[in-house]
């Protein structure tokens, strides 16, 4: 591909061609916005880390008409309050069960699961990887994971993985229409 940063990771032409027909991404928060860490002080009140940056490419996404989203496992009110600021299409926090809340999002939208990402990085996610077609990774996601993803940022969660991934996708719309 032409013009690829190195900051990012390689990305091979058939998943260059997924990507440029995607219609919705979905993230996994905790180890994919965040690092994985939750601080927690004496009260019991939690505090998570979020990047602008990361929010930047969203946006970004958006005005390109992809929805995004995000499915997480845990009932945080930080996060829940962070992806309404994000102004995310689907935010479900306190998920059971990834692959359900997934799939219910895809029959809603009436999509397709070839023009669907997820990225994930633990366990969990590998439920949410089989109702898509594009199946993401952070760096320091976990090795099963890693197995099974279509591709895998330079970044780590937290630290520019989710910007990194929009700025992908970007790149392979903008691509896609160039015919490159």
């Amino acid at each position: 591909m032409t013009n690829w940063p190195d900051e990012w990771a390689p990305l091979s032409k058939e998943v260059s061609i997924k990507l440029s027909k995607l219609k919705m991404i979905i993230f996994d928060v905790d180890g994919v916005f965040t690092d994985g860490t939750i601080l927690r002080d004496e009260l019991g009140n939690e505090q998570r880390r979020f990047s602008v940056l990361d929010g930047h490419g969203v946006s970004r996404l958006r005005d390109l008409g992809i929805l995004v989203g995000v499915v997480s496992r845990e009932p945080s009110e930080i996060t829940k309050s962070r992806m309404e600021k994000l102004k995310m299409d689907e935010i479900h926090v306190g998920s059971k069960d990834k692959s359900v809340t997934v799939r219910e999002i895809l029959l809603r939208r009436n999509l397709d699961q070839s023009v669907v990402a997820f990225m994930g990085d633990d366990i969990p996610d590998l439920a949410a990887f089989s109702q898509v077609g594009i199946k993401l990774a952070p760096a320091n996601a976990q090795p099963q994971i890693r197995k099974k993803a279509d591709w895998i940022s330079k970044s780590k969660g937290g630290n520019g993985a989710v910007r990194e991934t929009c700025e992908v996708i970007i790149h392979s719309i903008e691509s896609g229409r160039q015919g490159d």
